[in-house]
């Protein structure tokens, strides 16, 4: 075990390029250089280092106090890093190829933002002064979430940029979708998220265990004829209503659920009800709101083929259509009465009664 430690540090001393350190740990990591070593706190770490978690996280101080934070199951190069005292020659270049990571760029300025480049297989991410999250999924997907700062306003601006288009991100909580670098970045959208879910989902090392004081009511009394019986209320203690059991927001484990892989999936969803959205003709659905609209009371939904409505108010309607077809629909339930047309609408109507 001491050779293998000894091997190690020489290693990294014949390289003489020592551009950061492993800062927080937990489970199985590794850094895969000339072979993989099986990380620890300081680990001094190099340019073309591969850092990789299986069941564990790892997090990572560069030089100018950049960090990343990394969760399970991702796969990060560091591809280069020089740190100049000529901060315009300085720069970092890092490429995700997998996983969920939070990167908080550093306050010093040390390496100008323009000379940081963030690299997925599906895009390109130049950062001002950012904190940010990314996930990469195995297929190449990439979800990019801007984070606010200490003060909930935007901690800076990200430019997600593809072969055939690019997304600002400048609002806190913006985010984009990113397919393959063929194809531009999904428009941008504000995700009602909050940054404890961010924190407890990208947390390293466990919060540190609080030291709770004796209660004097414990205390063991120098005499016990001294003890007064009739005011212990040790009994009427609610355990489950200490500070310490409370269930809180913090206890979630979302990443138990792969919750920015999921969020993905989400997002690429509805981008998809999107574009089906927008394959109706110009015309498209009037009278009533793709989704559910709170005038008409009716769900609409649209898919590669069909357009269907459902109202559930004093009586159930459900109808489908198709999605290429031009209808003129009146619908009346309950003496109220809403028209709808798709496509412009046609010569012939629709009308479908229910109620009194």
């Amino acid at each position: 075990m001491a050779a293998s430690v000894l091997t190690r540090t020489i290693k990294a001393q014949a390289l003489d390029v020592d551009i950061g350190n492993i800062t927080e740990l937990k489970g199985n990591t590794r850094v895969v250089r000339d072979k993989p070593y099986t990380s620890e706190i300081d680990f001094s770490l190099n340019s073309m280092d591969r850092l990789e978690t299986a069941a564990g996280r790892m997090g990572v101080t560069f030089r100018d106090d950049t960090t990343i934070r990394l969760t399970e199951n991702s796969n990060v190069v560091i591809d280069s890093f020089v740190f100049d005292p000529n901060p315009s020659k300085s720069t970092m270049a890092l490429s995700f190829v997998k996983g969920t990571g939070r990167f908080i760029s550093s306050k010093s300025k040390r390496i100008p933002k323009e000379n940081i480049k963030i690299r997925t297989n599906s895009a390109t991410i130049g950062i001002r002064g950012t904190d940010f999250t990314i996930t990469v999924a195995e297929t190449g997907e990439a979800l990019v979430i801007l984070l606010p700062d200490e003060f909930g306003e935007s901690s800076g601006e990200i430019a997600v940029t593809t072969a055939l288009g690019q997304v600002i991100l400048n609002k806190p909580y913006e985010a984009t979708t990113v397919y393959n670098f063929e194809t531009a970045p999904t428009p941008a959208v504000i995700l009602d998220l909050t940054l404890d879910m961010i924190d407890n989902m990208l947390i390293v090392n466990p919060p540190q265990t609080k030291e709770l004081e004796a209660n004097e009511a414990n205390a063991v009394a120098d005499n016990i004829l001294d003890v007064d019986f009739l005011e212990f209320d040790e009994l009427d203690t609610d355990d489950l209503a200490e500070d310490d059991l409370e269930y809180t927001e913090l206890d979630i484990d979302y990443l138990a659920a792969n919750f920015l892989e999921d969020l993905l999936d989400v997002i690429q969803e509805v981008d998809e009800l999107s574009k089906a959205n927008q394959a109706l003709s110009s015309d498209g659905i009037k009278g009533t709101d793709i989704g559910y609209d709170s005038d008409t009371q009716i769900n609409t939904f649209v898919d590669d083929s069909q357009v269907k409505f459902i109202r559930q108010v004093e009586n159930n309607l459900q109808m489908q259509v198709s999605k290429d077809g031009s209808y003129n629909i009146r619908i009346e339930q309950g003496g109220k009465v809403n028209a709808v047309s798709t496509n412009g609408g046609s010569s012939s109507t629709i009308n479908i009664k229910q109620g009194s």
